[in-house]
């Protein structure tokens, strides 16, 4: 992943965000964005995930595929257990027993038999808790097994213990962290 003279600013807008940042990332490093609020970190984020356009300069990164966004507060789409762990994709190649693996790594164990298996359709958004919906999102991320997983206050709902082992988790396949 490479930044080249990036400069951001919002939407109509003049004020400059982040002015020629210019950084390089080697697969399997990690980088923390720190600052004020409104300083312009979720923007970059944003920018770095294709999802922000409003700047000027280049982003180099692999095939969006290739790349995972994981916001603070997770989209939970109506749909089963199943749907919300292989979002944005519609079919996985993964068991049964595969998934549940992945939900026992996101510290989610009992998750599908409490809420009636995998293929249970509930109103995801009030049955979880933050917490659990950030975990279940870092479940979509061993689903899809990204190179490059770019995170904005991911963690924000999690103890440290949780979030240590999730960082640790993906650090240790050897996932480029931002």
């Amino acid at each position: 992943l490479a930044l080249h003279a990036l400069t951001l600013h919002p939407p109509r807008s003049d004020r400059v965000l982040i002015k020629e940042l210019s950084l390089t990332l080697k697969p399997g490093d990690a980088l923390l964005i720190t600052g004020d609020s409104g300083c312009g970190k979720s923007s970059l984020l944003r920018a770095i995930a294709g999802l922000w356009q409003t700047g000027s300069g280049t982003i180099h990164h692999p095939p969006q595929e290739a790349c995972f966004f994981l916001p603070q507060r997770p989209y939970l789409q109506p749909g089963t257990l199943r749907s919300q762990l292989i979002y944005p994709s519609t079919h996985s190649s993964l068991s049964d027993a595969q998934l549940l693996a992945i939900l026992a790594q996101v510290h989610l164990p009992r998750l599908a038999e409490r809420v009636g298996g995998l293929d249970a359709v509930c109103d995801w958004g009030k049955l979880l808790s933050v917490g659990e919906q950030q975990r279940l999102a870092f479940g979509r991320v061993l689903v899809h097994a990204p190179e490059i997983v770019i995170l904005d206050e991911a963690t924000s709902a999690l103890d440290s213990a949780n979030e240590a082992a999730l960082y640790g988790g993906l650090r240790a396949r050897g996932t480029t962290l931002i």
